[in-house]
């Protein structure tokens, strides 16, 4: 039986920023790309642009991962106060910073939505830690930080060693990321 490759792509960005934002409608759109792409969309399991993001692979029939900070299903709902309707919630009990570690390195991709000082701390660990064969992607126009990631990368002596591409439509972001990952894969696993 030949198993087909479905590519985790995180999407990340701003847990404050309301869904039925202009971001919120950008990460809702992000969401469907992945979706219609085939790809399993992770998460940090909270509100904002995350979830926006849930909500639209949801929308398109796409699988989503929440990768939560807290330690059981009661923690995420009554101590971070965050989302349930991820089709997979992982609990983790490291927290935000440990979360945003496993979730960045769990993915193939990462793309980032808008985002403050939490987003700017996922970009720095995808930045470091994901490989040749991953991508990372920036949504351009989205609000907060998210245009600021491509220029201070590329003021950095060296450059990340993923794919580093922005645009500002959620499916021509999704099919640059996707022919990277599909063509440069040497990851095992889903």
């Amino acid at each position: 039986m030949q198993m087909v490759r479905r590519y985790k792509i995180a999407v990340l960005g701003s847990s404050s920023e309301p869904e039925e934002s202009i971001q919120g409608r950008k990460a809702f759109g992000i969401g469907a790309a992945v979706a219609r792409h085939g790809g399993i969309l992770l998460t940090g399991g909270c509100p904002g642009l995350p979830h926006a993001a849930a909500l639209g692979a949801a929308s398109g029939g796409g699988l989503t991962v929440a990768i939560s900070p807290a330690m059981s299903r009661e923690g995420h709902i009554c101590s971070y106060k965050y989302p349930t309707d991820s089709q997979v919630l992982v609990f983790t009990g490291m927290g935000t910073k440990g979360r945003n570690v496993i979730l960045v390195r769990s993915a193939d991709a990462c793309v980032f939505v808008g985002g403050g000082m939490g987003t700017l701390n996922e970009f720095t660990i995808a930045f470091d830690e994901l490989g040749a064969d991953c991508a990372i992607g920036v949504l351009s126009d989205s609000g907060g930080f998210s245009d600021d990631y491509v220029r201070l990368a590329s003021r950095v002596a060296r450059g990340p060693v993923a794919l580093l591409v922005a645009d500002a439509d959620p499916d021509i972001l999704l099919e640059k990321i996707v022919s990277h990952i599909s063509s440069n894969s040497n990851r095992t696993g889903i």
